[in-house]
């Protein structure tokens, strides 16, 4: 979220703008991720059309996760790499007024004083770059050890800022010149075609502002807990996503801060955590609160049903599949069909029955 004099009357603006944002996420990998390239491809390419203003950023590889817009009216898209385990998350914000680069900095000073940042080991503002970046090393997370890299870059036009976020947990040495090829890829421009820098005006000199003592940081919000379990989730390392995803869990149950889209992503990535760890019983009871408080997501069904598979009981597996392909036109924005159930692995020890399977064929034959 924009510091408070950054969103002022915001919301407004936004109305006219959002419905026209769009992403484009390249088919083939470009940049470090691809190998033996002959042609060149144009790095992803983030815009509002009739602005002729987007964000050109190379996603080349990664997978996208996450593609829409926020209720507050800014642009979202989370990426991440399969084979290298980097996270990408990008806000693009229009404001009412001049963006700047004094804008930027005091966004990063923000999050810099926040509860995971404080908590972290070198820790490095810097504001002397072409773009303001700030960035840290969360070596564990209660008492859990993550080694998790975040960078955050933020840029600004005319009156557009763009927020990245760049993040890998078990981070070494060797991965910084991946965090450096996305952050040099990064630019504000006109369109696709126009790839030269467009250099911001120098800032006027602010007058320093006196200290002022903070106290101590509070605890990670749901959305820092769900960062850090997408992390881990990515990577596959589903024991360890369960503990901060659970805190984040716990958290919107008593406070509510995540929009409709994530809070779905965090059950479902939550209660898929628990069955790939063995814990189906923990899984079947995230998925049924989910259900309770979204009955008509249909891959709350569905992940309800690769349990009850997981559990070896077709009667509850068979249901839940009703119910989800029920549901099926109730799905998230971006998410097109529902899975085909005769390629999940939790259904393969049933596709001997004759009953299931000519049940699945019949729900995949109306999937869409």
């Amino acid at each position: 979220m924009r510091i408070l004099g950054r969103r002022a009357n915001a919301i407004q603006v936004f109305v006219v703008c959002t419905v026209s944002l769009w992403f484009f996420l390249p088919p083939e990998p470009i940049g470090i991720y691809r190998v033996g390239a002959e042609e060149y491809e144009p790095p992803t390419f983030v815009a509002w059309p009739e602005k002729s203003l987007g964000l050109s950023i190379d996603l080349a590889g990664f997978k996208k996760d996450l593609d829409h817009v926020k209720p507050d009216g800014r642009r979202h898209l989370m990426a991440s790499h399969p084979t290298t385990g980097l996270n990408v998350s990008v806000t693009l914000e229009i404001v009412p007024t001049q963006a700047s680069t004094q804008g930027c900095i005091d966004q990063l000073k923000l999050i810099q004083k926040g509860p995971l940042a404080t908590r972290a080991q070198d820790v490095k503002l810097d504001t002397a770059g072409k773009i303001p970046t700030l960035e840290y090393v969360l070596h564990e997370f209660e008492g859990i050890r993550v080694d998790q890299k975040n960078v955050y870059a933020c840029l600004a036009q005319k009156d557009v800022y763009a927020d990245i976020h760049l993040s890998k947990v078990q981070f070494t040495t060797a991965d910084a010149p991946l965090f450096q090829t996305i952050l040099k890829s990064v630019r504000l421009q006109s369109g696709p075609s126009e790839v030269k820098q467009i250099q911001a005006k120098p800032q006027p000199q602010t007058q320093p502002q006196p200290q002022i003592q903070t106290p101590p940081p509070e605890p990670p919000n749901s959305r820092e807990l769900f960062n850090l379990g997408k992390a881990l989730y990515v990577k596959n390392k589903y024991a360890l996503a369960v503990l901060p995803y659970q805190k984040a869990f716990d958290l919107e149950k008593a406070n509510p801060e995540l929009d409709r889209t994530l809070w779905r992503m965090l059950i479902d990535n939550l209660g898929t955590a628990y069955s790939m760890t063995g814990r189906l019983k923990e899984a079947r009871a995230t998925f049924e609160q989910g259900i309770q408080a979204d009955p008509t997501y249909p891959i709350f069904h569905y992940s309800l049903a690769c349990t009850f598979a997981e559990m070896n009981d077709l009667d509850r597996t068979m249901q839940s599949l009703s119910t989800a392909f029920r549901h099926r036109k109730n799905l998230n924005p971006g998410e097109k069909t529902m899975p085909d159930p005769r390629q999940d692995s939790p259904f393969q020890r049933f596709m001997k029955n004759e009953t299931f399977r000519n049940f699945v064929n019949d729900l995949a034959a109306t999937k869409s």
